[in-house]
């Protein structure tokens, strides 16, 4: 039987610029879980909050430097390399720069909404993200109160 620790607490942060957003290509190495496209997520430090996770991961992964970030009231809690993590989803609006991807990602492109939604990976409902995204650009809140699913086995959503 595995026993957990609390949970960790980990950011997901979808990067735009201009009204584009940026998918990253995962490196195919089991250290960065897969060969993928996805968007900028890391583990929150000791002491840090989570906007502050959320700059300094982009930083770190691409290099670009934050103007504005948004809680999008949307989390999830899974389980991975037997860890219970609880992962935040943002919406980060940079600053223009050079993407210059740390050794997580192999490629990068700025895509409009629809391509990025059909392009990165992801594991629920692909229209619940493309609303929510929409609002987030306007800079409104989809989930106007915090809504966390859970992916763990036997999991329910709260």
């Amino acid at each position: 039987m595995i026993l957990y620790n609390k949970m960790k607490q980990k950011i997901l942060s979808f990067v735009v610029c201009d009204g584009k957003f940026l998918a990253l290509r995962n490196n195919p190495h089991p250290e960065h879980g897969g060969d993928f496209w996805f968007t900028v997520t890391g583990a929150v430090e000791e002491g840090e909050s989570l906007k502050d996770a959320v700059k300094r991961e982009i930083k770190e992964e691409t290099n670009l430097d934050v103007k504005d970030i948004i809680n999008l009231n949307w989390s999830s809690i899974y389980e991975w390399r037997n860890e219970v993590c609880e992962e935040a989803n943002f919406i980060a609006f940079v600053n223009h720069g050079q993407v210059k991807l740390n050794e997580e990602h192999n490629k990068f492109e700025w895509t409009e909404l629809d391509k990025f939604i059909e392009t990165i990976k992801w594991d629920d409902k692909k229209e619940i993200l493309k609303e929510v995204l929409k609002k987030a650009l306007k800079k409104e809140l989809h989930f106007k109160e915090r809504n966390i699913k859970d992916y763990r086995k036997n999991g329910k959503n709260k």
